[in-house]
C-alpha cells in the first residue's frame, strides 16, 4: 500500500458508475425513511462526493447542504445539477453555524475523515436539539473471505483493519459526545458472485473504482490483477468454474441530540 489517503479528484469522473441508474439502493431507502420519520427539513451531508445521496433526499420543502474535501467530486455534483448547496470543507471543522440542521449524515465516508471523533463532535454542534446524526458504512471487517478483493490484492485487508473503526467504538464516540443512541442496524446486504471471467467486468475491480484499490501502487494493483487472471486460466485448464465472492453488510448507526 503506497498511499495512506485517497485522492478523490482522480476518482470523481467515474465514481458514479457504482450506482445502478434508476435504482434506489436499500441504503438510499433507509435514508429516505429516517428523514421522513424525523420530518427533517434542514439536511446536511458530510462527505457528499458527487451528490448521489443528496439527490435521493431532495424535495422542494427541504434545504440541502453537502460538504466534501474533494473539489473534483464537488465539480461532478455541480455538473449533474444536484439540488443542494455545495461547499468544499473538512469534516473536522464543519463550515456551518451551531444548531443549524435537523439531520446530519455521512455514507461510506467516516473512515476517510482525519479525526472521526472530531466529526461526531462537530455534527452534534451542527444539529438543533432533537436532531439526528446517521452514519452509514460497510462492515468490511466481518471476514477476509467475504470479498475477493481482499484475497487477491496484498495489504488491502490489513489497511482496512486500520482505516475502519469498529462500530462499537463509533457507538461509544456518539455516547461520549452526548447523543442518545437510536440504533445500529444492517440496512443493506450486498451479495454478488462473479462467475469466471465475469469478474473482469466487475465495476469495483477497476483501479479507481473504490478506495481500497485506489490506495495501491500501480505495480501492486497489476500484481493482484495478474493473480486473478492466473486463477482464471488454471480453472479453465482444469475444466472447473471459479467464483469470486462479494458479501458486504451496510450498517447504519444513528443517534439523537437531546432536546
Amino acid at each position: 500500500m503506497n498511499n495512506s489517503r485517497v485522492d478523490y479528484d482522480q476518482l470523481a469522473e467515474t465514481f458514479d458508475h457504482r450506482y445502478p441508474p434508476d435504482q434506489i439502493s436499500e441504503s438510499g431507502l433507509a435514508l429516505q425513511k429516517i428523514v421522513a420519520e424525523a420530518n427533517a427539513r434542514r439536511i446536511f451531508e458530510v462527505g457528499c462526493g458527487t451528490g448521489h445521496w443528496l439527490e435521493l433526499l431532495y424535495s422542494p420543502e427541504r434545504i440541502l447542504l453537502g460538504v466534501d474535501y474533494s473539489r473534483g467530486m464537488l465539480a461532478q455534483a455541480q455538473e449533474k445539477g444536484v439540488p443542494a448547496n455545495l461547499v468544499q470543507g473538512a469534516a473536522r471543522q464543519l463550515p456551518v453555524k451551531s444548531g443549524e440542521f435537523d439531520f446530519v449524515y455521512c455514507v461510506n465516508a467516516l473512515h476517510h475523515f482525519a479525526s472521526p471523533k472530531t466529526f461526531i463532535d462537530e455534527a452534534y454542534r451542527a444539529l438543533a436539539p432533537g436532531g439526528i446524526l446517521a452514519i452509514l458504512g460497510s462492515n468490511f471487517l466481518a471476514g477476509k473471505e467475504n470479498w475477493y478483493i481482499y484475497q487477491y490484492f496484498d495489504g488491502v485487508y490489513e489497511a482496512d483493519l486500520n482505516r475502519f473503526p469498529p462500530w462499537e467504538e463509533v457507538t461509544n464516540w456518539l455516547k461520549q459526545t452526548g447523543f442518545k443512541i437510536r440504533g445500529l442496524d444492517e440496512v443493506e446486504h450486498i451479495q454478488e458472485y462473479n462467475h469466471g471471467p465475469e469478474v473482469l467486468s466487475d465495476s469495483f475491480i477497476q483501479k479507481h473504482a473504490c478506495s481500497q484499490l485506489a490506495m495501491l501502487s500501480d505495480a501492486a494493483y497489476q500484481n493482484g490483477l495478474s493473480k486473478i487472471k492466473s486463477d482464471l486460466e488454471l480453472a479453465e485448464n482444469d475444466g472447473r468454474e471459479i467464483v469470486f465472492k462479494t458479501e458486504i453488510a451496510i450498517m447504519m448507526l444513528s443517534g439523537r441530540k437531546p432536546v
